[in-house]
């Protein structure tokens, strides 16, 4: 196994995106690990938030080098070179950095939903198909509500706490999402 030195020695003073430190979070819990668990992780994630594609995460897994937070080993594994991450010393405190306060506004404010952004143009359908868009926007909420809760429940035994904590937030979300749009449902009905 060889140790690859870092390129350009360290940090680059751009703040790092969500998807980095998030990045840094899942090379933190599983390290060494591969792009193809970093990628799994992000794939299986219950936010839709993130892009799980290799041309988004291999560029990625390069800048977090380039900036000293993560360290790459690399061995022959049959007739290819097999890279793992582990973090730096840099790369635990940028991603301890981004976990402590003070927390940005943006951070906190409300969260994306393509649902609720179309609720804003319904002005622009009949009121007919207004409550056949809320109908099969509660029907496949209320169906990933219940496949988190499904899924939740199977892996109980298995999941980290902080893991169970962060899906009960998720499962949080979307009840209120299906609440909300039962409400709108029945002010247009």
């Amino acid at each position: 196994m060889s140790r690859r030195s870092v390129a350009g020695g360290g940090d680059d003073g751009r703040i790092a995106t969500e998807l980095e430190n998030c990045v840094l979070g899942i090379v933190a819990e599983h390290q060494p690990c591969t792009a193809y668990r970093i990628r799994h992780n992000l794939k299986i994630s219950l936010s839709s938030y993130w892009s799980a594609s290799a041309g988004a995460i291999y560029p990625l897994m390069q800048r977090l080098e380039d900036r000293g937070w993560i360290r790459v080993d690399e061995e022959k594994w049959g007739s290819r070179t097999r890279r793992s991450y582990s973090l730096t010393r840099a790369g635990r405190h940028q991603l301890r950095a981004w976990l402590s306060p003070p927390l940005a506004d943006w951070a906190a404010a409300f969260t994306y939903d393509p649902v609720r952004t179309r609720i804003f143009f319904l002005g622009n359908l009949s009121p007919k198909r207004r409550l056949a868009f809320l109908d099969e926007a509660i029907a496949r909420t209320e169906t990933t509500l219940g496949e988190h809760r499904d899924e939740k429940k199977a892996q109980s035994a298995t999941l980290q706490a902080f893991d169970s904590i962060g899906r009960d937030g998720a499962i949080a979300e979307l009840e209120a999402r299906a609440r909300w749009l039962r409400s709108v449902r029945k002010k247009l009905d």
